[in-house]
């Protein structure tokens, strides 16, 4: 049946009103999936470093060094990792790349709840870590394949809230876990929900793009079509015309360093975050992952709002930079607090401030990569990004061995690193991004 667009209504209009919304339903829904599940999985070691029960099995008791080790030794393979995801992306799709992925990440997490040692969980995490590494060029990549590039803020918003949503019901979930089934039976439950949601998700809803999708019409293609990038004078990314090669591009390089300076505040704080709730502020151990559950609520709701708003103002590095500033003065604040509800309310805004700079930085993405240039650009991204996020937990625990527990001097890094990360929006702003 031939839809016919009534008088007064523009070729373009009647085009949107025609297309399909598989992009929508499909594609972004399975993305949110995907991140929440992977958060699950990274985030849950802060918790059970904070387990008691864990820490007297293992005989990890005054051992934060050890206890760093099962954060960074994961992210560490996740750097090494990423570039061969980036390949693998390019080279056979992202479709399959995330159906791999999650076999591998499942299958250690049942690894990491057999563990009978230290060193076993040790492994299992760096198992994790290599599983895990397809996400962020699995995802660009689909972002850039189904989006439009003015609708990009919105889809990456989609699917960056899950970074939010995942550490958020982690400290409800994995604390319930816990608490009803042990540390142990926390990694089970992790494995089973990796096979029976987000698998079944990307094998069914998902293709590589929009063409190859038998529920997607010709509008709704021809419009993620002409939004790319390479075909929009108007938008920031309109200056990639100029860029012969993505790793001469030094916008890139501004952003990978903005995002791995940004890896050490959020991956030092998040994975502490219990620990510092507990030791430093006194909370119980259950009271202190339901207060992760709040803190990370907001942070969902800042996301949100950011991508709306950044793309009908299509300008995304200040707000970035701004972001960052923000989050950089405010974590000193909650460190220095006197009042532990009041250190509360402070890191909340600390991490809403931090994810207004991520959120647009994640977007801005978009306008200086070249869509086909995204999936291996976002391997060695996820490289140094890792690599460098990887050192955080490791150096808390260090400086917290060697300053008798303090969070002082160990905010006062992660504040300092954002600052940085605020600095490199400064160049991006002046270009107009």
């Amino acid at each position: 049946m031939a839809i016919t667009a009534p008088q007064g209504i523009s070729r373009e209009a009647s085009a949107i009103a025609a297309a399909t919304r598989v992009r929508w339903t499909y594609i972004a829904p399975t993305l949110l999936v995907y991140w929440i599940i992977s958060m699950f999985d990274k985030s849950n070691i802060s918790l059970v470093i904070a387990d008691p029960k864990f820490l007297s099995e293992l005989e990890l008791n005054g051992q934060p060094k050890l206890l760093g080790w099962l954060a960074s030794a994961m992210f560490i393979s996740y750097s090494l990792a990423a570039p061969v995801w980036g390949w693998t992306v390019t080279r056979y799709g992202p479709r399959r790349s995330i159906v791999v992925s999650l076999i591998v990440w499942a299958a250690t997490c049942f690894w990491s709840g057999l563990s009978a040692s230290y060193g076993m969980l040790l492994a299992s995490r760096v198992g994790l870590g290599i599983g895990e590494a397809a996400c962020y060029p699995v995802t660009l990549a689909l972002v850039a394949n189904w989006f439009a590039l003015r609708e990009r803020g919105k889809a990456t918003s989609y699917w960056w809230i899950g970074t939010m949503i995942g550490p958020m019901l982690t400290g409800l979930l994995v604390t319930a876990l816990i608490v009803n089934f042990g540390w142990r039976g926390q990694f089970y439950a992790l494995g089973v929900l990796a096979l029976i949601l987000p698998l079944p998700m990307a094998w069914f809803l998902v293709r590589d793009k929009p063409e190859q999708h038998p529920a997607v019409n010709a509008e709704e293609a021809g419009l993620v079509h002409a939004g790319a990038i390479e075909n929009n004078d108007d938008a920031p990314g309109r200056i990639l015309k100029g860029v012969s090669s993505v790793w001469r591009n030094h916008r890139f390089w501004l952003m990978v360093l903005a995002i791995s300076c940004n890896a050490i505040f959020f991956w030092g704080w998040s994975i502490w975050l219990p620990t510092y709730l507990r030791t430093a502020r006194h909370f119980t151990f259950s009271t202190s992952g339901y207060l992760t559950f709040i803190i990370y609520g907001f942070a969902v709701v800042t996301i949100l709002v950011m991508g709306r708003v950044s793309d009908r103002v299509f300008r995304r590095a200040p707000f970035a930079g701004l972001g960052w500033a923000s989050a950089a003065v405010l974590l000193m604040a909650a460190a220095l607090a006197p009042d532990a509800t009041i250190s509360v309310v402070l890191m909340i805004c600390a991490l809403c401030a931090q994810q207004v700079g991520i959120s647009c930085a994640e977007m801005l993405m978009h306008s200086v990569i070249s869509t086909a240039e995204m999936a291996k650009s976002q391997g060695v991204r996820a490289l140094v990004t890792q690599m460098t996020g990887a050192l955080s937990p490791l150096m808390i625990g260090y400086i917290l061995a060697l300053s008798g527990g303090g969070f002082v001097a160990p905010f006062a890094i992660l504040s300092v690193a954002v600052v940085i990360s605020a600095g490199c929006m400064i160049a991006l702003t002046r270009e107009g991004f």
